[in-house]
């Protein structure tokens, strides 16, 4: 038996409507409402796209069609149970709550114990945002409660007055990470040298929606990648790397954004696999670049940032609208926290752990910088946030706005003379290229009207003996390719051609006609294919 789900799609609403109508669903799901093909499409539409309109808001659904060794047997739905109107308000269950509806539609399917695993499956996969899980089936759906039980639901209460059974599944207790990480290893990354966990719950600080975070380290892989996934409950975060894409790394680390978080993961993580020399060596190459630090700010760089928030800081004081000062500060709380690290060159971080960065290095600014910006939030008032950005800036020179000038480098161009060959190459290839020879309307805008062909055969052709659609497409292959510009607006383009064995030099000629580029000469010679085995 293996349970597995697919998100909801359109084409499973014929599959959706026989089941709503059967009568072992029916019984349970919807009584007052016979469904159609447009009733089912009319409800779940939504649901495939992954929400549900509740007076006009979206509010998110997630929908899938539960396969039993491929087989489709039956439905499920997850959403947050404080989300959708209920016959009663659940007062007294916990905040971070989810609520889920199953049937098993097959009624063959049933009486095999799928209702529960398929859950206990689902909730592995899909519960993570929640600390505990709600289900109320009808006080007389003995089997339903029965299920439910089974995948590990405890009675809360019976609500008498609506006739149902409030049921609920603790997910904060989830298996023992370190077992949970072994287990991964062998099963998933079985030859890897050297494995590091890091992140809240390696030192006992996750909460009930925290990931396990590995940086992975193989003697060696094609390339590194990140990649996410679900395992025995836990969401994993892993980071594949050799000793070689981890060297990259960290000189793009330490050059680039200053953010030391692969050379803090393995250097602050738990070490899973044995010790070894790979080990050691890995621990000494990300020891060296945290030892190195980050690349200097020089005060071109400093000027600039300073400027940077100094503008954001205007527009959150002076806001258009509070949607627009809410974004301008959620950029800034970044933006400032770096600036303070890279500033004094030391390494910063992203996201919710420069708040972390930032209690470790200077707690006092740490408070200071958490009330300022959550005063703002919560209010509006920039006040608080001014005196927080003058006193992380005035090391530097404060507020920076009047006289700031910021040169892009020279090379920051694109010039005709190096876009142009390009340019011509492409048209060139609409010429050969058979949907377009099949155009009039694509050959008369690429050929000008004075335009002249010179064949191989001695005879000269004119437009419009060329814009005569090809009724039998070729397929020209182009190489040696080169232009040679003969004044500002006329350039030369001579290549090579081969189609079916046969090549053949040629040359054109394209003037600028207005904004466009016009072929206005062509010639074609044929010549003999070189052997390219040839010695």
């Amino acid at each position: 038996m293996k349970i597995t789900f697919a998100p909801l799609a359109e084409s499973h609403f014929p599959l959706l409507l026989k089941w709503l109508e059967t009568p072992h669903v029916k019984k349970w799901w919807d009584q007052d409402v016979t469904y159609t093909l447009e009733l089912v499409r009319e409800k779940y539409s939504s649901y495939v796209k992954g929400y549900k309109l509740i007076d006009g808001i979206q509010k998110p659904i997630q929908s899938f069609i539960i396969h039993n060794n491929q087989d489709p047997v039956g439905y499920i739905q997850i959403y947050n149970a404080y989300d959708f109107p209920r016959s009663k308000s659940l007062l007294g269950l916990p905040e971070n709550l989810g609520a889920f509806d199953i049937f098993i539609g097959e009624a063959a399917a049933l009486q095999q114990g799928l209702g529960s695993k398929a859950i206990l499956e689902f909730l592995k996969l899909h519960g993570n945002p929640y600390t505990h899980i709600f289900a109320d089936p009808d006080i007389n759906n003995l089997s339903a409660i029965k299920c439910y039980a089974k995948a590990g639901f405890k009675r809360v209460s019976e609500q008498q007055d609506t006739g149902e059974v409030w049921m609920l599944k603790d997910l904060s207790s989830r298996n023992d990470p370190l077992p949970t990480i072994q287990k991964l290893i062998k099963e998933r990354y079985p030859d890897a040298k050297a494995i590091f966990w890091a992140g809240s719950v390696s030192v006992n600080q996750g909460t009930s929606a925290s990931d396990l975070d590995l940086v992975i380290v193989f003697e060696e892989v094609a390339n590194a990648y990140r990649e996410a996934f679900i395992y025995d409950g836990w969401p994993i975060d892993a980071f594949i790397h050799d000793l070689n894409t981890l060297r990259y790394f960290f000189e793009e680390s330490r050059t680039g954004n200053g953010i030391s978080g692969l050379s803090y993961m393995i250097l602050n993580g738990r070490e899973v696999t044995n010790p070894s020399a790979f080990l050691k060596n890995v621990k000494i190459l990300a020891q060296e670049v945290f030892n190195a630090g980050p690349a200097t700010w020089d005060q071109e760089q400093i000027n600039k940032e300073r400027f940077l928030i100094t503008d954001v800081m205007d527009d959150i004081k002076y806001p258009v609208g509070r949607d627009e000062q809410i974004a301008s500060a959620a950029w800034l709380l970044e933006a400032l926290g770096q600036f303070y690290f890279r500033s004094q060159n030391k390494w910063c971080a992203s996201g919710k752990s420069i708040i972390r960065y930032l209690k470790s290095d200077n707690p006092d600014l740490a408070l200071e910088f958490t009330q300022a910006f959550e005063g703002l939030f919560q209010t509006g008032h920039s006040a608080a946030l001014e005196l927080l950005v003058k006193k992380i800036l005035e090391p530097y020179g404060g507020l920076f706005w009047n006289g700031f000038r910021s040169d892009a480098p020279k090379e920051s161009r694109i010039t005709e003379a190096g876009s142009l060959p390009k340019l011509i190459e492409a048209l060139e290839q609409s010429l050969l290229d058979p949907y377009v020879r099949q155009s009039i309307g694509q050959l008369n805008k690429l050929i000008a009207d004075d335009f002249l062909e010179f064949g191989s055969s001695g005879k000269v052709y004119n437009k419009q003996d060329c814009i005569k659609p090809d009724d039998t497409p070729r397929k020209f292959v182009l190489s040696d390719f080169k232009i040679k510009e003969l004044s500002k607006d006329v350039t030369l383009a001579t290549y090579k051609t081969t189609e079916d064995g046969i090549a053949s030099l040629r040359s054109s000629i394209w003037k600028r006609c207005g904004d466009e580029w016009k072929m206005i000469f062509h010639q074609g010679t044929k010549c003999e294919v070189e052997d390219e085995h040839k010695e």
